[in-house]
């Protein structure tokens, strides 16, 4: 049997220059971010390495901030799906968390400075008065992330793993809080290593899964 054709349209010039375009003003974002810093670089920098007028440059990204956040969206849709209750243990929930962001430290290890700049940028982007699309993308990105840490625990409270006192929900933001104020302190090392960041991140979430506070028993 012949195998089906392709059924998606071919794209257009114009559609294949644009798109060759905002792969140029991403890999030049990048790169300018990475060597000068985000206040040093320019957008006029970015433009020239990109090889595009600077007028072109804003038509994608309307400033640097919204430069940075492209870079990052579309590496973080490039991650692959994430399953946190494959290939473990049925009891074990905390292999399960570290499956699901273990794949961000080793993006995060990959380029220290630019990762810096980053996660600086997600975790204050909710103070931009005046988000572009590109925040907003990240935004619904985000909000993704936390359904599927939220449906997880969902499903552990069903099994009986986790406490049902609490909005799965809730749960999902605790443990995202956790993830997000651990990595801002690895990256602040000087050569984060993703061993050690895994390992104290682990500690954390062991610790949440278990609680810190004795149980008092009435007499």
């Amino acid at each position: 049997m012949k195998p089906l054709p392709d059924q998606r349209p071919a794209l257009g010039r114009r559609e294949r220059g644009k798109r060759e375009k905002r792969r140029r003003i991403v890999e030049a974002t990048r790169e300018v971010f990475r060597r000068k810093g985000y206040e040093a670089a320019t957008t006029r920098e970015i433009a020239e390495l990109a090889d595009v007028a600077v007028g072109t440059l804003f038509a994608y990204a309307g400033d640097k901030r919204e430069l940075l956040m492209m870079v990052i969206n579309d590496d973080r849709e490039s991650f692959p799906g994430v399953a946190p209750s494959a290939r473990r243990d049925p009891d074990d929930v905390l292999s399960a968390l570290m499956s699901f962001f273990e794949p961000r430290y080793r993006y995060w290890a990959k380029e220290p400075e630019l990762s810096r700049l980053l996660v600086q940028n997600t975790i204050d982007y909710n103070l931009v008065k005046n988000p572009g699309p590109e925040l907003a993308r990240f935004e619904a990105g985000r909000k993704v992330l936390i359904d599927q840490l939220a449906a997880f625990f969902e499903n552990e409270q069903r099994r009986g793993t986790v406490i049902a006192t609490q909005p799965a929900a809730r749960i999902a933001w605790l443990f995202m809080a956790l993830y997000q104020g651990e990595v801002r302190q690895w990256l602040r090392t000087e050569k984060p290593s993703i061993t050690v960041g895994l390992r104290r991140l682990r500690d954390l979430f062991s610790i949440a899964l278990s609680g810190v506070a004795i149980p008092r028993h009435k007499a």
